[in-house]
């Protein structure tokens, strides 16, 4: 997914960058929002790693490597605790449970799976405004993806009471006070979920202050 995705896999059979790609396939996702930024987001569905991928296609995995290869990916999805479930299905090719929850902060990036390996990302701005990305691919990698037998099918949905100003849901449908937006994604060039809000201040949990805010404790006024 993403313009991240697409600058760091562009050319599959060429970047040493690939180590850090997955693509998304089989899956559903979710990620719940409230309007002061506390988030849940769930994943259930397929990982596929890409160099491992091209690596089938031009006969390059030796059968003698290849189940230290797939479990040396799978460690490496499974570092993070937010993944519930790590299973291989063969082929480059897991199943994956993953939830994590929490509160952005004034200013921060929440990303699945990773900040180097971005499916969908979460940042938090100081000026209250919150973005939702998932990463565009070009018609040049959806060519290559189509080459290698890959598809990219799903469903992500976002729930919030938010004031969104900025979306390209699919379809928005009513859920009480809030609204579940939600991306069908068919292809690799399916449009791939844009939101954008504005965070209320909670008046029982203010955000942590600026760092040139933050009082110090060296100060002798104090």
């Amino acid at each position: 997914m993403v313009r991240e995705w697409a600058k760091r896999c562009a050319v599959l059979a060429a970047l040493a960058v690939l180590s850090s790609c997955y693509v998304p396939d089989k899956f559903r996702s979710e990620l719940r929002l409230s309007r002061y930024g506390d988030y849940a987001l769930s994943f259930k569905g397929d990982l596929l790693y890409a160099p491992i991928l091209d690596d089938y296609r031009k006969h390059k995995v030796n059968p003698e490597d290849e189940p230290q290869r797939i479990e040396n990916i799978r460690r490496d999805l499974a570092r993070d605790i937010a993944f519930r479930k790590v299973e291989s299905k063969g082929k480059g090719r897991f199943a994956v449970e993953y939830e994590r929850a929490g509160r952005l902060e004034r200013m921060q990036l929440i990303a699945l799976v990773r900040r180097d390996a971005r499916l969908i990302a979460m940042r938090s701005l100081d000026n209250g405004v919150i973005v939702i990305n998932a990463n565009a691919m070009k018609p040049s990698d959806a060519q290559i993806m189509a080459e290698m037998g890959l598809t990219m099918e799903g469903e992500f949905r976002i729930t919030t009471d938010a004031n969104v100003v900025e979306n390209n849901a699919t379809e928005i449908r009513k859920f009480g006070n809030a609204k579940v937006y939600i991306w069908k994604i068919e292809n690799p060039l399916s449009p791939m979920p844009h939101l954008v809000f504005l965070r209320e201040d909670d008046p029982q949990r203010p955000l942590n202050p600026r760092a040139s805010e933050a009082p110090n404790p060296n100060d002798p006024s104090r």
